[in-house]
């Protein structure tokens, strides 16, 4: 196989020249439309069958869905490859450089490596396969959109079309050989507190929101809640002037768990005791919650980590299985019974302008993409 992909190496350009085109397209989420046309005359042009779903339909002002990608093979079995399109905010007149093995932006806006080094490695991946001439199963490809925004392409795209049992999420921050195993699941939770306002002088005559939203907060934790469980009450928000009782107040937080029993059991508390504090106060409590995702889990047993470890260990790569924080769309692709993991493409300080690559972890990026693929076939 190595003497076939270094053919492939001197006779095709490079994945450094296709991640720095796919960057200059200036794109974000719900924004995808100019660089999903870009990539599906990609794939097309690779032999794959093309289409896009109609998740634009379903995500507010999304002017393109998910791009599905399908390369027929001759072998048994097949195999999912996922990235996300869509960027962070300031992503518009990226000016990639390279210096001493690192690429970065121009230090104003974010470099897009979180997800485009996914998305070159598994077009390049993809070329290395067909360049190899060596069989191999059927190669799914799943390009998705609005991930940045709560993984709103995955939680609209109808995995029902996918035939692979396992697959792999290129979108983790490290170098490559990092394995992620887990990701935390996320809720956005909401709470809006009306009560009735009177002079300062005489409290009895009001209900303060601020009191019963302070009473409802402070008994039900946050921050560090447990080793899986973390939450972040981020917003409060009380209008009122220091002569009026407050009346209205609104919080908003998110928490994240490993454990998805954990996460319901605090969603739970929250609203219960939301509303044992809208009795005892007299003020109406909304306590209101979004699940955008679920928690996730590998077994380490999975064929998609055995697979990567041999793969990693082919390459000369140390492999890592470790557990992962922030969710990413192996969250919610995994509800469709897809084992999967995370694999990290050699980016790192993402969403900001100080994001980097080391280019030498996105050239092995599209070899560990072909070689997954073939070592796969070979077992």
């Amino acid at each position: 196989m190595d003497s076939i992909l270094s053919a492939y190496e001197m006779e095709n350009s490079s994945i450094v020249k296709e991640f720095i085109e796919l960057a200059k397209i200036d794109t974000f989420s719900r924004q995808e439309r100019a660089i999903v046309d870009v990539v599906k005359m990609k794939l097309e042009n690779l032999g794959c069958t093309v289409t896009e779903d109609d998740a634009a339909s379903k995500i507010p002002d999304a002017t393109a869905g998910n791009v599905f990608a399908v390369l027929e093979g001759e072998l048994p079995g097949s195999i999912l490859f996922c990235a996300h399109l869509d960027r962070v905010q300031n992503g518009f007149g990226i000016k990639p450089q390279i210096k001493d093995g690192i690429m970065t932006s121009d230090g104003t806006t974010i470099l897009a490596a979180d997800d485009l080094s996914g998305v070159a490695a598994i077009l390049d991946g993809l070329r290395r396969i067909r360049y190899s001439g060596k069989k191999h199963p059927r190669i799914e490809i799943l390009f998705s959109v609005c991930e940045e925004i709560g993984l709103r392409g995955s939680y609209n795209f109808d995995a029902s079309v996918v035939q692979s049992k396992f697959g792999f999420v290129l979108d983790s921050p490290g170098r490559i050989g990092r394995i992620l195993r887990s990701a935390m699941g996320k809720a956005q939770l909401f709470l809006e507190v009306t009560g009735e306002s009177a002079h300062a002088a005489y409290p009895e005559r009001g209900k303060s929101a601020l009191r019963a939203a302070v009473k409802v907060l402070s008994s039900i934790g946050d921050c560090r809640v447990d080793e899986e469980t973390v939450i972040n009450w981020s917003y409060f928000d009380c209008p009122s002037p220091c002569n009026t009782i407050p009346d209205h107040v609104l919080a908003k937080a998110f928490a994240m768990s490993g454990n998805n029993e954990k996460l319901d059991a605090y969603i739970r508390n929250f609203q219960e005791t939301a509303a044992q504090v809208a009795e005892e106060t007299g003020c109406k409590i909304d306590a209101r919650v979004i699940v955008d995702y679920p928690a996730f889990h590998t077994s380490d047993e999975s064929i998609c980590v055995r697979l990567m470890q041999k793969v990693f260990e082919n390459m000369g790569v140390k492999a890592s299985v470790e557990d992962g924080a922030g969710g990413f769309d192996a969250n919610l692709l995994s509800r469709w019974g897809i084992e999967l993991v995370g694999l990290s493409t050699g980016y790192s300080l993402n969403h900001t302008v100080k994001e980097n690559l080391v280019v030498e972890d996105l050239y092995k990026s599209g070899k560990m993409v072909a070689n997954a693929a073939l070592t796969y076939a070979e077992l």
